[in-house]
């Protein structure tokens, strides 16, 4: 069965450890990808092994940019596998390339990029800040419709899912992720909310999008709300 679990996050679910940061596991027919590795190696440990997923079984390590919370359990992957490869923002490539195993790619990603025959990264968006400058999200066309997962959101949800739309020229069907609204006032949570609902189905906002916003969200989407936290799993599939 194809599947999306959240593996790090900043709340859990019963027997999951939360801890700010983020990541997600994509279980696909032809392959698998890591979307991040949240803040710490032994809690991604974890909570990997809570949901049952061998670190060295690990196909793909998608990171969506070189930000503590996002990349802090990387060792742990290099530690356990041998043979993955690692697609991160072309900035970056360079602080890992020394530390990967032999068999191990890292694949530098700045337009537009194949992770696998479903998976495709948005390309490298601007920040806004001063490092990392670019973060890059990954859509994955499934069963059910494209879907958006999101690290940090730091170039803005509502942008980065317009990117989505444009690249695989339809409405998502899933969101999921950080989107950068834990400091942000009710009144932009709300227009942030209205406006994505105009371009994807389903909502599952988790990580740095804050008490209040998914509070928010869970208003606007209302039964197209999907409650998510470490140990939440996802079908990907029609029922």
């Amino acid at each position: 069965m194809e599947t999306l679990t959240i593996v790090y996050d900043n709340r859990a679910t019963e027997g999951f450890k939360g801890d700010w940061g983020f990541s997600a596991f994509i279980e696909l027919e032809e392959g698998n990808i890591l979307f991040d590795t949240g803040a710490k190696a032994e809690i991604l440990e974890h909570n990997l092994k809570k949901a049952g997923i061998e670190p060295r079984e690990i196909e793909r390590v998608f990171i969506s940019h070189n930000h503590w919370d996002h990349a802090g359990g990387l060792p742990l992957i290099i530690e356990k596998s041998n043979n993955f490869e690692l697609f991160i923002p072309e900035s970056d490539c360079y602080e890992y390339e020394r530390e990967l195993p032999e068999k191990t790619t890292c694949v530098p990603v700045s337009a537009p990029t194949y992770i696998m025959e479903r998976a495709l990264s948005t390309g490298l968006m601007p920040t806004g800040m001063e490092r990392p400058q670019y973060e890059q999200a990954l859509i994955v066309f499934t069963e059910i419709g494209p879907i958006l997962i999101t690290g940090c959101s730091h170039p803005g949800i509502v942008e980065i899912a317009k990117k989505a739309v444009y690249l695989t020229g339809e409405t998502l069907s899933l969101t999921v992720g950080g989107f950068h609204l834990y400091k942000a006032p009710r009144e932009e949570i709300v227009k942030t909310a209205e406006e994505l609902s105009k371009l994807t189905k389903f909502v599952a906002p988790c990580h740095c999008t804050g008490e209040l916003g998914i509070e928010v969200f869970a208003e606007v989407f209302g039964d197209n709300f999907i409650e998510a936290k470490a140990g939440t799993e996802i079908p990907l599939e029609e029922e």
